[in-house]
């Protein structure tokens, strides 16, 4: 019965997202603005959390200010779903008009070293078009993932995400996909977003946004063990439905960063981007539920 109804619910989640994917755009962004009155006044999806983590986070505007942020978070939040549903069934070349790449040509002496570099994204703008990265570079692409409870919808949207090229990787293989590919001297980039609030345990506490941070150290500690090149993915939203990703150098020699050096230049980035486009980040996300104490 359970194996009847995740097959049911796969063809129903296809179906719902392929006819999103395929509406004209004025139509596309008219059901995006919909589902954002939806999401803000209806449901009032996660609005105390979100208004919380403005208030505290800029504390320097108005109430004013920060309730249109509200409303355009919500705006992006939507935008960002209905997004991620025409990537899985839109054409390479409608996708590629979407996301345009300002200087992936700076991965190529590494890749002509035959060394496997390390990009650090982050939850802003729409993070899953990334995935598009394979399209433009040498390096065989790692796309690091959260597996879901659902196997066929993971399947789905696993096999979506690889249609551009590249290997989606759930986080617990990570280390042994790594290993893999190094040992078959295949240079990789491996995509991991580290913006999110990590699972209890011993983990580095950084100030971001004014506020004590429980962060991952991931990326340091990957760049680290096997001596990669780490560089931050600077994502923004240049208008409605379309991005412009740039890389920017964090270090190429991780080995000789001073500890936890890599971890506070990629959050002091992070916050740099989104305080240049604050609707765009993923404000809906408990991001200081746990305190230092």
């Amino acid at each position: 019965m359970k194996r009847f109804a995740d097959r049911l619910l796969y063809w129903l989640f296809y179906a719902f997202t392929w006819q999103i994917a395929m509406l004209p755009r004025p139509l596309f962004y008219f059901q995006s603005d919909v589902l954002a009155l939806l999401l803000c006044f209806v449901l009032r999806y996660r609005r105390r959390v979100v208004r919380q983590n403005l208030e505290r986070s800029f504390p320097e505007k108005s109430v004013a200010e920060r309730s249109k942020l509200v409303w355009k978070f919500y705006r992006h939040l939507s935008d960002l779903i209905l997004e991620s549903f025409f990537l899985l069934h839109a054409s390479v070349r409608r996708v590629q008009r979407r996301c345009k790449y300002t200087n992936v040509e700076i991965l190529t002496p590494h890749y002509a070293e035959g060394k496997s570099v390390i990009v650090a994204a982050a939850h802003i703008a729409n993070w899953e078009f990334l995935v598009t990265a394979s399209l433009h570079i040498s390096h065989h692409m790692l796309n690091v993932y959260k597996p879901l409870h659902n196997r066929r919808i993971e399947h789905f949207l696993t096999r979506g995400r690889e249609r551009f090229g590249g290997t989606a990787v759930p986080m617990q293989n990570i280390l042994r996909s790594i290993v893999c590919y190094e040992q078959k001297q295949i240079p990789t980039l491996i995509g991991l977003i580290s913006d999110q609030t990590p699972p209890p345990g011993k983990h580095l506490w950084l100030e971001f946004f004014h506020q004590d941070t429980m962060v991952y150290t991931g990326v340091e500690k990957l760049a680290c063990h096997f001596d990669f090149p780490v560089y931050f993915c600077r994502m923004e939203r240049v208008r409605r439905g379309h991005y412009e990703v740039t890389l920017e150098k964090i270090t190429t020699t991780p080995r000789e960063e001073p500890e936890n050096g890599i971890t506070a230049r990629y959050m002091h980035l992070l916050e740099e981007t989104i305080r240049a486009q604050p609707s765009s980040w993923l404000w809906s996300h408990k991001r200081w539920k746990r305190t230092r104490e």
